[in-house]
């Protein structure tokens, strides 16, 4: 979803007091507005967000690393709280209701920053996670994520086994079958799963508090794909638990190889946020310091995504700035702005100076 923050003289037209302004006048106000806020070398970038799993997977990504005592991470932990929603917990999408593994998330992170369990917003958070059916009603990725700090067993997370990427192009299933942005986040992703890390959190964090008792009625798949997958999750564990992994070293040997080709010329892994901090992970699972070069360029790539204002601390899930300028140059272009206006010819070389030519990932 876009936030564009309207100047003063186009906030009245967007403000639902349409008495009097003419479509044209409203426009005219619009087209002012971008050609305002249009960059100095000719692109425009709108603030692309996310819901708050954003915020909690980077103060997780941080404490991971041993920097959640950085004030900008308890900034992270503020912007939680401003996005609580009344009757507490957190949702996946504005104006939608309490998500169990987005809350759970949230709640967890707040804890481990020490939030006071009694503060209202915690409480009523509590209580609607336990109503939602607790830490065993979350999904896949969330799942994995309380793995890491022991919150729950990795025999309950997916499989994500790091020999797919062995998988040669013929078959079915392999790495370049998935969209690229799925690859970005399965690769390094792999790693952490075979590395099954434990970073350990204090007392007071563990969650506990916001375990069901009763089981929660797990669905039902039918269909092949459904029933190959879970065939395939066993099959992987059954080889993990009797170590039965002859591809093991050559397969995190590819994958390491992968993630370094893929740091060359990017904003990170993907340029997008669940690689990035994949990554950021994946690396000291394989022994990577924090100041070797390649973990250093993961941990710039996530900065740039931070936006800091005042007290809180939000991440953007990427920049949009091709995207956002391709779709300016035909608004400003169908609404009457002449091509040859020197906005438009400077958005469009731009444009075309980010056309990618190299064959790739």
């Amino acid at each position: 979803m876009k936030s564009v923050i309207p100047q003063p003289g186009v906030r009245e037209v967007f403000s639902g007091k349409w008495e009097g302004v003419s479509v044209e006048r409203a426009v005219a106000k619009a087209q002012e507005y971008l050609l305002g806020v249009q960059n100095e070398d000719g692109h425009w970038r709108g603030e692309l967000e996310g819901d708050t799993i954003l915020e909690s997977e980077y103060v997780l990504t941080m404490h991971f690393i041993g920097r959640s005592g950085e004030p900008r991470v308890q900034k992270a932990g503020n912007y939680l709280v401003e996005k609580v929603l009344p009757e507490g917990g957190w949702p996946a999408y504005p104006g939608g209701p309490p998500d169990v593994s987005v809350s759970t998330k949230a709640y967890f992170v707040l804890k481990l920053l020490g939030h006071d369990l009694h503060a209202p917003y915690m409480a009523k958070s509590r209580q609607v996670i336990r109503d939602l059916g607790g830490v065993a009603a979350t999904n896949s990725f969330t799942r994995i994520y309380l793995a890491m700090f022991g919150q729950v067993p990795w025999e309950d997370c997916p499989a994500v086994p790091p020999e797919v990427i062995l998988f040669p192009s013929w078959c079915p299933i392999n790495l370049y079958a998935l969209s690229s942005w799925s690859r970005c986040i399965i690769v390094p992703l792999s790693i952490i799963w075979a590395s099954k890390p434990f970073c350990s959190v204090p007392a007071h964090a563990n969650l506990d508090d916001i375990r069901v008792d009763s089981e929660v009625a797990s669905k039902t798949h039918q269909g092949f794909w459904p029933m190959f997958f879970k065939s395939a999750d066993l099959l992987a564990k059954f080889l993990e638990r009797h170590h039965i992994l002859p591809l093991r070293r050559i397969a995190l040997q590819a994958c390491e190889t992968w993630l370094l080709k893929h740091f060359h010329k990017s904003d990170g892994v993907g340029a997008i946020f669940p690689p990035i901090i994949n990554s950021i992970i994946a690396l000291r699972c394989l022994g990577y310091e924090c100041d070797q070069p390649e973990l250093q360029s993961q941990l710039q790539a996530l900065e740039g995504l931070e936006i800091e204002e005042r007290d809180t601390l939000r991440v953007a899930p990427c920049f949009s700035p091709v995207w956002d300028t391709a779709i300016t140059i035909v608004a400003l272009a169908e609404s009457g702005i002449s091509t040859e206006h020197e906005a438009l010819q400077k958005a469009s070389e731009w444009l075309l100076r980010k056309e990618v030519k190299d064959v790739g990932d």
